[in-house]
This record gives C-alpha cells, sequence and structure tokens, in this order.
C-alpha cells in the first residue's frame, strides 16, 4: 500500500512539473503557448459551417460577422482542391493571346499548300525510280505542313473547348443561388468540379504547346529542319566509356520517343566487354503527319546543341576497388540533306579528300569480312573524317560517305559564317578533358550541369530517362539573345 502511494504521489508529480525523457521544458511551453491561442482563435471552416458558432452554415448567414465575410462555399470548403476559377480564367486568356499571336505565323494559304502537295503526290510517275530525288523533297514537305495544319485545328478545338467550358461555368454562377450542389443549381457539385477541371485541362495544354510553338521558332535556321545524324563514340576511360556511350543511346532514344521524332540506328560497334564504342542514329519528324499531336519537327536543330563531349563522373562499377572514375563520350550530330541539289553544288578537289578503305566485319557473311568494303574519307583542310560501313558494296559506301562529308561541310560553314569550305576549321569533337560541354556528376552528389548556359538539375534520373527538354530549350534560349545582340551590334556598327 505504501510502495502504490509513493508511485501515484511520483506520477502526480511528473504529470504536474517534471519532464518526462526527451522532452524539453521549452516544448512544453510551446505546447502550451500553442493551446492557449488555438483556443482564442477561431477554427478554419470545416465540412462547411460557420468558424464563430458551430451549427451555423454559410448560406443560411453568421450572427457575428457579415454575410459577404463569413459567407464560404459549401463545395469550396469540402474540397480544396477545387481550382480557383479567377486563376483558370488568367492562364486562359494568357493561352488565348499565345494562340492568337502564334497565328500570325502559319501560312495564310496553308490548306491550299497541303492540298497542292498531296495531288502532286497522287500522280503515277511521281514515285518512279527516277523521281526519287523530288519524291523525298516533296514527302519532306508534305509531313511538314501536314503536322502544321493538324496542329493549327488541335489548337482550335482546345480553345472552343475552353470557352464552351467558361461560358458553363459562367452560366452557372448566375444562375440560381450560385452554390452548385443547391436546388436551384444547374449543376451538382461533381459535376462543376469536373468541368473546372476539365476546363483548366484543355486551358494547360492549349498553353504548353503554344509555348512549345514558339520555341521551336528559335529553329529558323536553313538546315533546322533537316533529319540529323547523331554519332556516338566513346572517348578515354575503356570500358567504362563505352557504357557510357550506352547510357547516352539510352537516354536520346527516349527523348526521341518524348518529343515525338522518330530515331533509327544505322550502325553500332559492341564493345570488348560492355557497350558500344560507336553508335550511328538518325533521327526525322514522322512521316505523313501521321506522329499525332506529340510529333516534333526541326529534327537538326533540336539535337544540334548535343554536339559536344560529355563527362560523367561516377563510381564506376568495373573497378575492383569501386573507385570513382571519369569517363568521356564524343556526340556528333550533322543534317541530313534531303535535296541533292543542295550537296551537288559544293565541289571538293580530290587533292583535299584522303580515302582508305577497310573490312565491315560484323554479321553480313564473307562479303564483309573478307572484302575491303568499307570506306573512310577525310577532309584534309579541315580534318573531318567520315568512315561509312552500311552497304555491301564498296561504291554505295563510297558514296553516301561523301554525302555525309559534304552535309556535314556545309553546316559546319553555315556556323562558322566562311564563304569557302577550305577556311573551314576543324569541328571534330575530342571526347577528352577541357571540352566537355555537360558534365554528369553521379558521386560523390548528383547534378548535371550545361557548361555553356549554366542549367543544372539534381534530378539525374529523369534526365538520364530522356527529360532533356528544359536543357535544350534553355540553350535555344540563350543562342537566340546571342544573335539578337549580335544583330543588334552589327546594326549599330553600321549606323553612321
Amino acid at each position: 500500500m505504501l510502495l502504490l502511494g509513493l508511485c501515484r504521489v511520483a506520477g502526480s508529480f511528473q504529470f504536474r512539473g517534471c519532464l518526462s525523457p526527451g522532452v524539453s521544458r521549452r516544448t512544453t511551453t510551446t505546447t502550451a503557448a500553442t493551446r492557449r491561442t488555438r483556443r482564442a482563435s477561431p477554427a478554419a471552416p470545416r465540412n462547411g459551417f460557420c468558424p464563430h458558432r458551430p451549427g451555423f452554415l454559410p448560406e443560411t448567414g453568421c450572427p457575428r460577422a457579415p454575410r459577404g465575410a463569413c459567407a464560404t462555399r459549401l463545395f469550396a470548403s469540402v474540397n480544396p482542391g477545387t481550382p480557383d476559377l479567377a486563376d483558370l480564367q488568367r492562364g486562359f486568356q494568357k493561352a488565348r493571346e499565345l494562340h492568337e499571336e502564334n497565328l500570325k505565323s502559319i501560312p495564310p494559304n496553308l490548306d491550299r499548300i497541303v492540298e497542292e502537295l498531296e495531288t502532286e503526290t497522287a500522280e503515277p510517275s511521281f514515285w518512279d525510280a527516277d523521281n526519287k530525288a523530288r519524291n523525298a523533297l516533296v514527302t519532306a514537305r508534305l509531313s511538314k505542313y501536314g503536322r502544321l495544319k493538324n496542329r493549327v485545328g488541335e489548337w482550335q478545338r482546345l480553345k472552343e473547348d475552353c470557352e464552351v467550358a467558361l461560358e458553363m461555368v459562367l452560366d452557372s454562377e448566375t444562375g440560381g443561388d450560385g452554390v452548385p450542389g443547391s436546388s436551384s443549381s444547374v449543376f451538382t457539385e461533381e459535376e462543376y468540379n469536373s468541368l473546372l477541371q476539365e476546363f483548366g485541362a484543355s486551358s494547360d495544354k492549349l498553353l504548353a504547346d503554344g509555348e512549345r510553338y514558339q520555341l521551336e521558332s528559335f529553329l529558323s535556321g536553313p538546315y533546322d529542319d533537316q533529319p540529323c545524324r547523331i554519332l556516338l563514340t566513346a572517348g578515354a576511360g575503356g570500358t567504362e566509356a563505352n557504357d557510357w556511350v550506352a547510357d547516352l543511346k539510352r537516354m536520346y532514344e527516349r527523348h526521341a520517343s518524348k518529343m515525338g521524332y522518330s530515331l533509327t540506328i544505322e550502325d553500332q560497334q559492341p564493345g570488348d566487354v560492355v557497350g558500344y564504342k560507336s553508335v550511328e542514329m538518325i533521327v526525322a519528324s514522322p512521316p505523313g503527319g501521321s506522329g499525332g499531336e506529340g510529333a516534333a519537327e526541326h529534327p537538326y536543330g533540336w539535337f544540334k546543341g548535343e554536339k559536344g563531349t560529355h563527362r560523367l563522373v561516377r563510381l564506376s562499377p568495373f573497378n575492383a576497388n569501386n573507385k570513382r572514375q571519369t569517363t568521356f563520350a564524343g556526340v556528333d550530330v550533322a543534317p541530313i540533306f534531303l535535296d541533292e541539289a543542295d550537296l551537288s553544288d559544293l565541289t571538293i578537289p580530290d587533292k583535299d579528300l584522303e580515302i582508305t578503305t577497310m573490312r565491315s566485319g560484323g554479321a553480313g557473311g564473307q562479303n564483309v569480312n573478307k572484302v575491303n568494303s568499307a570506306v573512310r574519307i577525310k577532309h584534309l583542310p579541315s580534318g573531318l573524317s567520315v568512315k561509312c560501313t552500311q552497304e555491301r558494296s564498296q561504291a554505295m559506301n563510297k558514296d553516301l560517305a561523301m554525302k555525309r562529308l559534304k552535309a556535314q561541310l556545309i553546316a559546319i560553314a553555315r556556323e562558322q559564317r566562311v564563304e569557302e569550305i577550305k577556311e573551314i576549321r576543324g569541328d571534330q569533337v575530342e571526347a577528352s578533358w577541357g571540352t566537355q560541354i555537360r558534365n554528369y556528376v553521379f558521386h560523390p552528389y548528383k547534378m548535371i550541369k550545361d557548361q555553356r548556359t549554366g542549367w543544372e538539375t539534381s534530378n539525374t534520373v529523369n534526365f538520364m530517362d530522356g527529360d532533356l527538354g528544359d536543357c535544350i530549350a534553355e540553350l535555344l534560349r540563350a543562342r537566340a539573345r546571342d544573335e539578337q545582340e549580335t544583330a543588334l551590334g552589327e546594326g549599330g556598327s553600321r549606323a553612321p
């Protein structure tokens, strides 16, 4: 009995003044003050009831506050996630202004252009073998303008959906007592919230695609709308570099799929252990405008900023001691000219070329393993080198290699603003230290940073899964600003 009494006294003493283990006196004081504050202030509206007197609904009036100050919609308090109509209206107004601005850059005779191209493709002689060059050119133009026509139609549909939804919402606001779910309201609470969500989704979609179209307006170069060839090569790092090329290959494949491009593997040389020594890919827009609303244009313009050295820092899985290792891979991007007339204007003297042949190797039987069918052409003045192993014939490989070399020379001449091909500086990507355009750091911290713009992200997983859009967009904006400043500077220098 004495022991029980002592326990009761100790428990009472601890409850009144003593602190339990792990709880500070400051925490106890703060808790008490918080409780006093909560008791003094009215609670937030919950379940549609007035905070000043329990039992009074907002629509029935509050005895302690004006109706306008206390009246809170029942459906808004029940569902705090309901979108705000004023915010949705502002977003739709922004999307509508951007839509009207984008329509100014659309050709007014777009329907007639598409109709004429479709008429030409319907001619029986259009698909003849001797009309192959014109075939590729017209098909590419039909694909471009067909996607643009579908895009404009999608904009109009989204705009009309937003306008109809907004009109219905405003009618429900002014009709009856203005409270969805009441007896005099046009919509129930669920219908009203669903209508708001549909309105916001269509408005956001219209705004997002409008901003993307405006971003694509930066891709106004003469070759930006052409397909492109991406060449990945392993640099310093050995087996780790081969595995890094495989990671980059997967990253670009996923990014192209998300953007609506079609990507095909033209050639790949497997590594000795894992990965690839080199991978050659071709990126193009979907043919015939069949890529849907996610189809993208300007393949070369979008991917040309990826050209350069990509540096990786991580704990190497191929290192026995699990040490941190730095690896490099080179990415080269060149346009593919669909109109061979652009290439025929360029003539390269034979003395400026060094042509070597070799065996292709790999699958293909004795022809590729015993016959020198592969061709490498080097442009001596610039140092550019192109290798082609796709075809089984040496003559066909030589023709393809020459076309690729001319395409690279024309693109680089445009970038360096030179008129003579012999003046082109060597523009080969050196996958080594000091030339990287982007750093991929996976250890001791996680960060991917573009050295040209300063853009960075710590979400390395999503980036390697193909979320390159923000990084490429920032580079396009930076280059557009630089070109604008250069044009302004040149204009000022010409002024008297």
